[in-house]
């Protein structure tokens, strides 16, 4: 046991020794970096060394006095004024296709024709009929006229005159009808000729020339929708129906629209608004508006979704850019700076909005400097070198004399190694 005891005391003291030579190592890797001459260059410690390093380049806006547009914002889809299936009012063989697909079209232009042949076929018999009915009158008017001149002679009874006379007029009602068929005949050949029934565009094509066209088939031959002007549909908020029904009241024209798509990107401001839904509803309290659109170069489609942009009228006070404003844990606030370029967080109340500006109602006062780009690295009392203000670059201060030499001294001190005291 005690040899064994022997053996463990003496591994744990040459442990303890290697432990001791590393630290010693160390120490003197340490003091030999300290000590050693450094080939990297020391940080400027003058004046624009010390403070180029903690400023952060921003651009900033002066707070100004301006007109907003006060608007209503609404998603809302494009919806033609009409739109129409053209389909076959007869039925029979689609005979021919005048039209292509998405083909522009005005109202009366012809597009298809279903095989007339049974329809005329109709007409003539109607016409023969009609022919027959007249041919049959004339001699039934010449016999009446013959009849009158035997009873003044007193050579016919009354009743055999009042026969022919009856006679006469079962045959002029007999025209009317045969007319009449006449008449309904030639509307159902004209049908065979199908027309566009408004100016608008074509959809493509859902029938093939050969096939049998029915009346009673709802899909029609192709859609026609009216393009220019076009619709479009949105709902509003009822909260915001006292401001739209006065500004209705005050303006002498249809309020104006404009349209703005998912890259928020103009697409129209020709827009007038039209009506308002005479409900609102009552699962979504909102109400339905519709506006309409001069779209004489097509770039409003169908079913489109877009941003639409009731302009009520115009509110003046106090505007900053729109994307200097910040939201965080102390709600809406902006980052102003003072006389020393420090930026401090000043809590705003927002107004009307824009993509553009924002009408600020407490916080701020006309004159101050608002951050609105370089935001993301302020803190409060962050000192930042403005780069442009108001959208111009700012111009930077001539250096004075003194700091010049500073700053010659400081680069002329830059790169050299300290001698060794041997030398």
């Amino acid at each position: 046991m005690s040899e064994l005891n022997t053996g463990k005391g003496r591994r744990s003291r040459s442990f303890y020794v290697w432990v001791l030579v590393g630290l010693l190592l160390t120490a003197g890797l340490v003091y030999y970096a300290l000590s050693s001459p450094s080939d990297t260059p020391t940080p400027m410690r003058g004046p624009r060394g010390m403070m180029g390093a903690t400023k952060v380049p921003v651009q900033v806006a002066t707070v100004k006095t301006g007109l907003i547009d006060q608007t209503v914002n609404a998603i809302a889809t494009v919806k033609p004024l009409q739109t129409v299936a053209v389909r076959g009012e007869v039925d029979g063989v689609l005979e021919r296709i005048h039209f292509k697909d998405g083909q522009r079209v005005k109202a009366g232009d012809l597009l298809a024709e279903i095989d007339p042949r049974t329809y005329q076929v109709q007409l003539d018999q109607a016409r023969g009929q009609l022919a027959q009915s007249q041919a049959q009158l004339k001699g039934a008017q010449q016999e009446l006229a013959r009849h009158r001149v035997l009873f003044q002679q007193n050579s016919i009874a009354r009743q055999a005159l009042e026969t022919k006379e009856t006679a006469v007029q079962q045959l002029q009602a007999q025209i009317k009808s045969n007319q009449a068929e006449v008449a309904r005949a030639q509307v159902q050949l004209d049908r065979t000729r199908i027309t566009a029934p408004l100016d608008g565009r074509l959809g493509l094509r859902k029938l093939d020339q050969g096939n049998l066209v029915s009346a009673g088939n709802t899909d029609g031959i192709v859609v026609i929708t009216q393009v220019d002007p076009i619709g479009v549909e949105f709902s509003l908020p009822q909260n915001q129906l006292s401001s739209l029904l006065e500004a209705m009241k005050q303006s002498e024209s249809p309020l104006r629209v404009s349209l703005i798509d998912s890259k928020a990107q103009l697409l129209s401001d020709k827009g007038r608004l039209q009506a308002l839904d005479n409900q609102i509803d009552i699962n979504t309290g909102t109400l339905r508006v519709k506006a309409e659109f001069d779209n004489d170069n097509e770039t409003l489609f169908a079913n489109q979704f877009v941003n639409a942009r009731v302009f009520l009228g115009q509110e003046q006070g106090l505007l900053i850019p729109s994307h200097a404003i910040q939201r965080g844990s102390v709600g809406t606030y902006v980052y102003t700076l003072d006389d020393e370029d420090k930026v401090h967080i000043q809590v705003v109340e927002l107004g009307t909005a824009t993509l553009e500006s924002t009408l600020i109602k407490t916080g701020l006062k006309e004159g101050d400097r608002v951050v609105v780009e370089g935001t993301d690295r302020l803190r409060e009392g962050s000192e930042v070198d403005v780069m442009q203000q108001d959208g111009q670059a700012k111009e930077k201060p001539a250096p004075t004399d003194a700091g010049a030499q500073a700053e010659q001294d400081t680069r002329s001190g830059e790169g050299r190694r300290p001698r060794p005291a041997s030398e």
